[in-house]
């Protein structure tokens, strides 16, 4: 794999990293060699270690007082943290989302779980996992909340390792699709208590589902 000589070789490292241990590709505990990645992406020792600083800052990575830089273990306590704030911001976009919520917007939603339920039928679990991230990002667009989804989508990309262990399981992707359409019809009828209590429990039910396969190799 070859960088480009060019603007922001720093932010490109920093994306291809971010990108290989969100997907796994380096893993929790794995050391990040320096010569190694210097060789791999064609680049100078700067841009990696500025790049590695970035992913520290984020918490993806920590020095070790030995030297060397390990990509970090998540905890229970960040994955329960996480999604505590997760709910919290979620609520305040399902605020805005009721008060602008046009005709157009919910055709569209509607459009998005008529095709879950498709894919569900046919056992897509990828098409299933990006159809359950466009709601969501759907959501977020009529909200009109750019600030609060930035943080949003922080956390969503940090957890999205283990949100894919939830849609792989068959009985877990039928229950988020039957709160995606409760969270909509609570939003039609303009009920904001019943979408907060409804996007809170299924929320609730990732994490648990997610702690419930949680071990200390992740």
């Amino acid at each position: 794999m070859i960088i480009k000589k060019g603007k922001s070789i720093r932010e490109k490292v920093y994306d291809i990293l971010k990108e290989m241990i969100i997907d796994g590709k380096i893993s929790p505990g794995e050391r990040i060699i320096e010569t190694e990645y210097c060789e791999k992406f064609q680049i100078s020792r700067t841009p990696l270690r500025e790049a590695i600083r970035m992913l520290e800052l984020e918490g993806l990575v920590e020095s070790q007082n030995t030297g060397g830089v390990l990509v970090k273990k998540v905890t229970k306590q960040e994955i329960y943290e996480i999604y505590k704030i997760r709910i919290a911001l979620e609520s305040i976009i399902l605020e805005e989302v009721i008060k602008n919520l046009t005709m157009k917007d919910a055709a569209k939603i509607g459009e998005i779980l008529d095709e879950t339920e498709v894919a569900l039928k046919a056992k897509k679990d990828e098409k299933v996992f990006s159809l359950f991230s466009e709601f969501n990002n759907v959501l977020y667009d009529i909200a009109k909340l750019p600030k609060v989804t930035a943080l949003i989508n922080n956390i969503n990309s940090y957890m999205k390792r283990f949100r894919k262990l939830s849609v792989k399981d068959e009985l877990r992707k039928k229950m988020a699709f039957g709160d995606h359409l409760a969270i909509f019809i609570a939003i039609k009828n303009k009920d904001l208590q019943e979408a907060m209590n409804i996007n809170k429990k299924h929320l609730e039910k990732s994490m648990n589902f997610i702690l419930s396969q949680f071990t200390s190799e992740n």
